[in-house]
């Protein structure tokens, strides 16, 4: 074959060329770049940043469940507590109303009627006797007379289980002369007389201890002879069950 009859000869070329035939250009396969595609990459980072939110709300949620349970157990227990410390002291109350009472009548039935005062106090009852009853003027030796009012306030004792201080109490006047040297010698022999007493008549020794004193402790002014007579005293202070130690 010549030139002449072959596809490729320049005419044949110029005739491709004419009629739009010419080689076709090369394809660009690059993705199309337009003025929305910001678009896309704001939402995808604001879809994150919910997702984030949303995560942690998650995880802190329980936390304050926790906190605002605290805070209403915290609020019920308080709202609870007035309540029940009213009738918790309304009940002490009237233990120690009834104790006194008892004892009053305990006391009004025997000897000790009229001469011996009666004080419940938190975790103690206090038994009063005027020294006159027990001794001279002046005097630890017990009376006579003292045998039966013990007696009968040894029978007392034995009722109420705890510790007994017997405490001896004087008036302010000073001791001039005599067996004992100041009124802390007389209150302290005082009741040391009685706590002996009262181990003759059936107290056991470990529940007595004496003690004396003297006109530290008044229960009235010592200005007037009324009030001298009163100070003069021996108190028998019985220690009490935990029903009566935390009343106020």
């Amino acid at each position: 074959m010549n030139k002449e009859q072959s596809g490729d000869s320049p005419a044949a070329l110029s005739l491709l060329r004419t009629h739009g035939l010419d080689e076709p250009e090369p394809i660009d396969d690059s993705p199309e770049i337009t003025q929305d595609t910001w678009m896309v990459s704001y939402l995808d980072l604001v879809t994150l940043l919910l997702s984030l939110f949303i995560v942690m709300g998650t995880l802190n949620a329980p936390k304050a469940g926790v906190q605002v349970q605290e805070t209403s157990d915290g609020m019920k227990a308080e709202n609870q507590k007035t309540p029940v410390t009213m009738d918790a002291t309304i009940k002490r109350q009237g233990q120690r109303q009834g104790l006194e009472e008892e004892l009053n009548r305990i006391i009004g039935s025997n000897s000790l009627g009229g001469v011996m005062d009666v004080k419940v106090s938190p975790g103690q009852i206090r038994l009063q006797m005027h020294a006159s009853m027990l001794f001279g003027a002046g005097e630890a030796t017990l009376n006579e007379s003292a045998g039966t009012p013990l007696k009968d306030l040894a029978k007392l004792l034995q009722g109420y289980p705890g510790r007994v201080e017997v405490a001896g109490h004087s008036d302010n006047i000073p001791i001039s002369g005599g067996r004992y040297r100041s009124n802390w010698e007389l209150s302290s022999a005082r009741a040391a007389s009685v706590v002996e007493s009262l181990i003759e008549v059936g107290i056991s020794p470990d529940r007595l201890h004496a003690t004396g004193y003297a006109d530290t402790r008044p229960i009235t002014s010592n200005a007037t002879p009324e009030g001298r007579a009163k100070n003069r005293r021996v108190e028998f202070i019985v220690e009490m069950g935990s029903e009566l130690l935390h009343q106020r």
